[in-house]
């Protein structure tokens, strides 16, 4: 993808998310902003920020799945569109990589296996990349759809 062509799709999903936001009467501005070649972050701020991240940000996820899947074409070429609102995706990672620290302790004191809540692909993930170089422990996904789980066991 070339950079006329990321500017292109750029402007593109940021007329995609402001119709969104109009559509859903939010009281919201969104900045899109190129992180490197390949990903564009969509941040937002205003009034009604309380509710893309209330329920554990499932607004901001959905908005998010909305525009990947609006623009799957790019994404399908290896486009990454990230959605975030008040910082709140690094404040995430960091708690779920205190809980994955937290899970592995427990695992390695207890030799027994410690299973976390269903969460989205993406909190496992972090999950997952957060235990990966841990002595003692190894993780694994189970379960279906919105049910999927991390499970972490003892190596």
């Amino acid at each position: 993808m070339t950079q006329e062509d990321f500017n292109n799709i750029s402007t593109q999903i940021e007329g995609f998310v402001y119709d969104l936001i109009d559509k859903a009467s939010f009281d919201l501005r969104a900045k899109v902003e190129q992180i490197d070649e390949s990903t564009i972050l969509v941040s937002f701020e205003g009034f009604d920020l309380p509710l893309l991240l209330g329920h554990n940000a499932e607004l901001l996820d959905a908005l998010q799945y909305i525009s990947r899947r609006a623009f799957a074409d790019a994404v399908a070429d290896g486009l990454q569109i990230d959605f975030d609102a008040g910082g709140y995706r690094n404040q995430r990672r960091q708690e779920l990589e205190l809980m994955a620290q937290k899970a592995a302790d427990r695992v390695r004191l207890s030799k027994s296996s410690f299973t976390f809540d269903p969460m989205n692909a993406q909190d496992r993930r972090i999950i997952h990349l957060a235990l990966m170089e841990e002595r003692g422990v190894r993780t694994e996904s189970e379960g279906d759809g919105p049910l999927r789980r991390v499970k972490v066991l003892p190596a």
